[in-house]
């Protein structure tokens, strides 16, 4: 009995130190991903600067290009992709602003602006029913946003013409 309990006791000691072992490796492993990951969300930051340069000269295809690239660098960030769905929207291409309007609020389905790009692509689609619901959750999420507002005023005495008859 007494060989038996010494087995056992060395045993976990062998197990225990193996187990601290796989835990310092993989606490060394998930550091350098932390480093890359700050790296890559810094690229991102100085791509979305460099766009919002170009946005703000109206040099829309640039600022598209440098949006991307942050998009490319840190793909799960909504505000780059609502900062290229703007100047999508911009460059009149509303399809592909959706996609990136989307994309944006189901990443943080807080952020206003990506509602708002949203709604006003699925008017310029002809969509009214769903810009309507768009515009709504802007007005969920912040009552007194003016232009939500205005797209709801605008949507209720247009809105009928834009949907076509109902068969």
């Amino acid at each position: 009995m007494g060989r038996l309990l010494h087995s056992v006791n060395t045993g976990y000691g062998f197990l225990s130190e193996k187990m601290a072992a796989v835990d310092v490796d993989m606490q060394t492993e998930l550091e350098p991903q932390i480093i890359i990951d700050a790296d890559m969300e810094r690229e991102a930051e100085g791509f979305k600067d460099q766009g919002n340069a170009f946005y703000v000269k109206k040099d829309y295809s640039e600022a598209f290009n440098y949006y991307t690239k942050a998009i490319d660098a840190c793909p799960k960030n909504a505000s780059y992709y609502g900062n290229r769905a703007a100047t999508l929207m911009m460059l009149c291409r509303f399809r592909e602003a959706l996609v990136d309007s989307q994309r944006a609020v189901r990443l943080d389905d807080c952020f206003m602006k990506g509602h708002l790009r949203e709604g006003k692509c699925h008017l310029s689609l002809g969509n009214a029913m769903a810009a309507s619901r768009c515009f709504q959750k802007v007005l969920e999420l912040e009552p007194s946003n003016s232009q939500a507002q205005q797209e709801v005023e605008g949507e209720v005495s247009t809105g009928a013409s834009k949907q076509g008859p109902r068969d």
